[in-house]
């Protein structure tokens, strides 16, 4: 078992630079990324670790499938296709399937996220 608790010292996150190293695109702000895999790799059908980002805006098309809880700052996800827009703070949980495009709105100055991932 490896807990993860909300307000506790998160595990060390390694840094892959501006997001669109992950294959998105940045719609403003200069959004940096890091990552700490807690289970698995990326390339694997199913992982999960932590995402970390800074402050901006960008845009995906998830990969895959996901679970996520916000550990530390606040999002707003906008579904591109239907408009659909929540905001997310700490404690805060989303599901999203694989394919959909997402468009990320970083508004804290650090932001991170436990995911659960499912690739098909």
């Amino acid at each position: 078992m490896k807990p993860i608790l909300l307000n506790q010292p998160l595990p060390e996150m390694m840094s892959v630079g501006s997001v669109e190293n992950l294959g998105s695109t940045v719609i403003s702000g200069s959004p940096q990324a890091e990552v700490a895999m807690i289970s698995g790799t990326p390339e694997d059908a199913l992982s999960c670790g932590l995402f970390g980002c800074t402050e901006g805006e960008f845009s995906m098309q998830y990969p895959f499938t996901e679970h996520a809880t916000v550990l530390e700052g606040e999002v707003e996800l906008t579904n591109e296709e239907t408009g659909e827009s929540h905001t997310y703070k700490q404690g805060d949980s989303w599901f999203v399937e694989q394919g959909t495009k997402v468009r990320w709105h970083i508004r804290t100055p650090k932001f991170v996220k436990h995911y659960l991932a499912v690739a098909q």
